[in-house]
């Protein structure tokens, strides 16, 4: 019928048209007789289509309701399974002899168990026995009947096959390396050479029990490539090659760490670019750990053990010339930290804005509002004025930020975590230093970037850059304290995540004029707040793997700075070996996690969307309550417990 609905519709226009041409004419009857013919005309051949359409249906329901019709000819005798099942209840109306062989059953849901008959797929996949099938549906629609639904099964058994064959057998790419290759080779105390060609025997002996083959194109790394299913395999170790490393005697009380970086992609030339992606994120995240990247996903495996601190600074000296370099021939210098920006991130703001004054430039930090944390440290540049056109907000850069700008980010790499992510779109010079693990999403176009996992605090990283900057970088009291505090602070007074380099870099600024007072002054609370944080610990749950649990309600005010206080008192308790405490407020909960370096907290939280350090990490949920997020936290934690055999 739809190939007469054309002729229908013009029929009814020309009657329409036909009338009205009439009626300026005043010939009233003749439109009147026009418009009546047409409407004769067009029912007649509306009952006509209607009659046609009609006898055809029939003819459909003759040949279904007919065994001996031609269905028998074309469906009744032919080898590929059908059947005809009624779509409300499953019931099957019909089936030829090749379905009968594989189901003799009344309903089709008792071998299709997640099958919806009334909303039956076009196409989908089905295993029965040891052959794999394809299950197309054909809705045949009935006038006077119930509809019914043509099902037949064509055989995939084979194409699976050789398709799971080429699944398995595809090859990829694999690269591991020695993350702390430098620090063995310089130690007089380790025999480097025996050290290394243990390592390499751990790798052959993995290649050639999982039958791929690997090459060591490089002192301390090593190419191998191996089919899908032998990466499977590795998975399903989780990696133990790099827990076997640790085992090697060194001959010191240092421990062999490896990095595994796996690139699962079509072709091989992809999947050598994404192990090597993979590799680069491994070792921003501290190395001693497994990274697979599956297209635009990474999967994590290991990385629980506290790394080394940091001894070279050759890293340092060469980052530090070439921001030297950059900023001497760039414009104004604009720099920001993270939301809610803390000691750490106001510090070394403004440790790069004394380098980027020494050359000439002027620089700006962008900051998106006060909050508890830094108020003390805005409250007195306000008061001498040094904040004077020097302190913008985000749109305010927005504004000024020319293309010859600079953008520094601080204290984080994720640019959804900025201040102002927008401005990372429009700088054409971008420059990220950070000393937290690296996460999936951090900023990948930055023109330069220091990222040291084991350094203690940006703090701690801008101040060593200050140092080798230039001869002459004098650095103002109050610049010093800053950065003194911003250690302080990600240190916990020193106690976390310190190395030789921590204090070396205290003493510089000791020696420039860091007030320990005004440091002190820093982190001082009011009342309140020391009783909120106290009743926060009074009802924290503590699990029997020493992990303590707790939340700080949205009455409380700046709850997301008296949680970080109080999972930070919570390790001060004994028996109690990490703690996450959950601060709401009224769009967000976030969730601050502590540890003494047994329990990965950056690990557990990192797979709410958040980020940091082994013993010391941060997440933010928005959209939920605590105890939304509460449900969300507690089987990552299980999970986490489960995959650690320290954890009793």
């Amino acid at each position: 019928m739809k190939q007469y609905q054309g002729l229908l519709i013009f029929v009814g226009v020309f009657t329409v048209v036909a009338a009205a041409a009439f009626i300026p004419f005043h010939l009233y009857w003749f439109a009147l007789a026009a418009l009546i013919a047409g409407i004769l005309l067009f029912a007649v051949l509306f009952l006509w289509l209607t009659m046609i359409s009609t006898k055809q249906q029939e003819k459909m329901d003759r040949v279904f309701r007919e065994n001996d019709s031609a269905v028998a000819l074309l469906v009744n005798e032919v080898t590929i399974p059908a059947l005809l099942f009624d779509p409300e209840t499953g019931r099957i109306a019909w089936r030829n002899p090749a379905f009968a062989q594989l189901y003799d059953g009344k309903y089709i849901t008792d071998v299709l168990e997640s099958y919806n008959p009334s909303r039956p797929a076009n196409s989908l996949q089905q295993e029965l026995g040891t052959n794999t099938y394809q299950v197309m549906n054909l809705v045949v629609p009935r006038r006077h009947e119930k509809q019914l639904v043509l099902q037949y099964w064509l055989d995939r058994t084979e194409a699976a096959h050789y398709q799971r064959l080429y699944t398995e057998q595809r090859p990829y790419t694999v690269l591991v390396y020695v993350d702390n290759y430098e620090e063995i080779t310089r130690d007089a105390q380790i025999r480097s050479t025996s050290v290394l060609a243990e390592v390499e025997r751990l790798v052959s002996e993995l290649s050639k029990r999982l039958g791929g083959i690997y090459r060591r194109y490089e002192n301390g790394r090593f190419l191998l490539i191996l089919e899908a299913k032998q990466v499977e395999q590795l998975e399903q170790e989780k990696f133990a090659l790099i827990e076997e490393a640790h085992r090697i005697d060194t001959g010191s009380g240092k421990v062999v760490s490896l990095s595994v970086a796996v690139g699962i992609a079509q072709r091989i030339f992809q999947s050598e670019l994404d192990a090597r992606q993979a590799m680069e994120l491994a070792l921003g995240r501290g190395g001693d750990q497994a990274v697979i990247k599956d297209g635009a996903d990474y999967r994590f495996y290991g990385g629980r053990r506290q790394q080394d601190a940091r001894q070279s600074r050759v890293k340092a000296r060469l980052f530090s010339k070439a921001l030297m370099q950059l900023f001497e021939n760039s414009g104004d210098v604009f720099i920001m930290g993270h939301k809610n920006p803390d000691m750490d991130a106001f510090g070394s703001a403004l440790g790069v804005m004394t380098c980027a004054n020494h050359v000439g430039r002027h620089a700006y930090i962008i900051i998106d509002g006060s909050n508890p944390m830094i108020e003390d440290a805005l409250n007195r540049m306000q008061q001498d004025g040094s904040a004077a056109g020097l302190i913008i907000t985000p749109d305010e850069a927005v504004e000024m930020m020319q293309s010859n700008s600079v953008l520094v980010v601080v204290d984080t790499q994720r640019a959804s975590n900025t201040v102002a992510p927008q401005l990372l779109e429009r700088g054409e010079r971008i420059v990220v230093i950070d000393h937290h693990r690296r996460n999936a999403d951090y900023i990948d176009n930055a023109t330069r970037h220091y990222l040291e996992s084991r350094s203690s605090s940006a703090s701690e990283m801008v101040t060593e850059v200050m140092q080798y900057f230039a001869d002459n970088v004098k650095p103002s009291s109050f610049t010093c304290s800053a950065l003194l505090a911003g250690i302080t602070s990600d240190t916990k007074q020193f106690a976390f995540n310190v190395g030789s380099r921590t204090f070396e870099a205290a003493g510089y600024l000791r020696r420039n004029g860091a007030d320990l007072s005004s440091v002190k002054s820093m982190f001082q609370n009011d009342y309140d707040s020391f009783v909120h944080c106290a009743d926060v610990i009074a009802h924290a749950t503590i699990r029997k793997s020493g992990i303590a649990v707790a939340h700080c309600d949205k009455s409380v005010p700046d709850s997301r700075l008296i949680s970080a206080q109080a999972a930070d008192e919570l390790l001060g308790i004994r028996g109690i070996r990490a703690a996450f405490v959950l601060g709401e407020t009224e769009d967000l909960v976030s969730i601050s996690g502590r540890s003494f370096g047994e329990v990965n907290v950056q690990m557990i939280l990192e797979k709410l969307g958040g980020g940091g350090h082994l013993t010391m990490a941060g997440a933010q949920i928005p959209g939920v309550t605590w105890q939304e997020a509460m449900e969300r936290l507690i089987p990552l934690i299980e999970q986490y417990e489960q995959e650690s055999s320290d954890l009793v």
